[in-house]
């Protein structure tokens, strides 16, 4: 976290704050009981937002012929990514952070086949990363691949970013504009009321990816950001879940990935955004109520992203280890066990957007071909899909001709 100098009262309790503020992404606190594998593991470091997509993925690998498990360890998405890009052998190594010096400890974490986490110790001299995972394209981290190597980035499916709020909170959206006056100014001496005590600012850091792709929507460096490092998606979710009163609630704002923020609907409220040059703000989905991300499928709602997998790969092939996670997403089209763990997690699979992308926070184009996935995304999302049903391509009209996971779509 970078705390600009100020004067007076305000400078010595953001101090304070400060050095409480824990480090570690998604700090696993709990000492480990039992050993993490070290066969037929792929070891996953990175992006603090996408444990809880790994969580969903994890029984599909244990699944596999040979079944894999994943050991992963939260680092932020800029320290997932040069653990696969660094020339450092130190850098590209997953070990135990035990807690030390007002260090959160930061263990890795097993991610079982029925679902469920368990913190795990790792060997001694540590483990080499199978898969690096970021929110943010490896330009965005400013790292290039060292001379000879090859890396390959697996994208997997669109992550929403999003500020929000306490639910007590009257604040229902947020411009690009005031949220340059607050996290960039601190609140810009009241011109980003309610948002102007940057104590509860619940922020990230400069090697975060929420943090990264949100910088760029409202024009402030990541590294520049007002607030207090909550060390992790978990972190801001957790500490903003403490704010009860209704003062402290409506100063409040903080940033965290959609799928994050949609599991906690019921104690934060995600807010509409509004970008330079939009006449109003758009949230995630079409209503506050829905769950239907049509505003980020249309490229209404701009803070989005796809997740990356990097991995380094020999001959264009990755290892088996990293193969068993990342070749799910090399596929045309994906399993459907994988696309209903997309969208029950609150992600949008690439196959249900109308927009793309190339670049952080980029230009978009309208997506023309491939296979879609738009009706099957309505389906399990809001539980109804106003597509035909299809057993086949002979049961779909030449408007919608294709037989996609059961509804005709227009492109196959």
């Amino acid at each position: 976290m970078r705390l600009p100098t100020l004067t007076g009262g305000l400078a010595r309790a953001l101090a304070v704050l400060a050095a409480l503020a824990v480090p570690a992404a998604h700090a696993q606190t709990n000492t480990p009981t039992i050993s993490c594998p070290t066969t037929q593991v792929v070891y996953v470091a990175g992006s603090s937002a996408v444990r809880s997509f790994l969580t969903v993925v994890a029984p599909l690998l244990a699944q596999d012929t040979p079944a894999y498990s994943i050991v992963y360890q939260a680092q932020g998405s800029c320290t997932g990514v040069s653990a696969i890009y660094s020339s450092d052998p130190s850098k590209r190594v997953m070990k135990d952070i035990p807690a030390a010096a007002g260090r959160a400890a930061n263990y890795a974490i097993l991610l079982k086949s029925d679902g469920s986490a368990q913190e795990c110790s790792l060997p001694t001299d540590g483990v080499l990363v199978d898969v690096g995972v970021s929110d943010v394209f490896a330009s965005t981290c400013g790292v290039e691949a060292p001379t000879g190597v090859q890396i390959s980035d697996y994208e997997g499916p669109i992550q929403p970013m999003t500020f929000v709020v306490p639910v007590n909170s009257t604040q229902k959206s947020i411009s690009a504009e005031a949220a340059y006056m607050a996290f960039g100014m601190g609140g810009n001496k009241g011109t980003a009321a309610p948002w102007l005590d940057p104590s509860l600012f619940f922020v990230r850091n400069a090697s975060s990816g929420t943090q990264q792709m949100i910088a760029r929507a409202i024009s402030v460096p990541a590294d520049k950001w007002w607030g207090v490092d909550r060390g992790g998606s978990d972190g801001v979710r957790k500490n903003m879940k403490l704010l009860l009163d209704a003062a402290s609630s409506e100063k409040a704002i903080g940033i965290l990935s959609t799928d994050v923020a949609d599991e906690e609907r019921s104690n934060l409220r995600i807010l509409a955004f509004q970008a330079r040059g939009q006449k109003c703000g758009f949230l995630p989905d079409s209503t506050p109520f829905a769950k239907d991300k049509a505003n980020v499928r249309d490229g209404h709602y701009p803070i989005w992203g796809p997740v990356h997998f990097y991995t380094r790969v020999e001959n264009g092939l990755p290892t088996a280890a990293a193969g068993a996670l990342v070749s799910r997403f090399a596929a045309p089209q994906l399993e459907q066990g994988l696309l209903e763990a997309i969208i029950n997690k609150h992600l949008v699979p690439k196959c249900a957007m109308k927009v793309k992308r190339t670049s952080e926070m980029g230009a978009l184009a309208p997506v023309t071909s491939g296979l879609r996935c738009g009706c099957f995304f309505d389906k399990v999302a809001n539980g109804a899909s106003s597509c035909t049903p299809c057993g086949g391509p002979g049961d779909c009209p030449s408007s919608a001709p294709s037989c996609n996971y059961g509804y005709c779509e227009q492109g196959g």
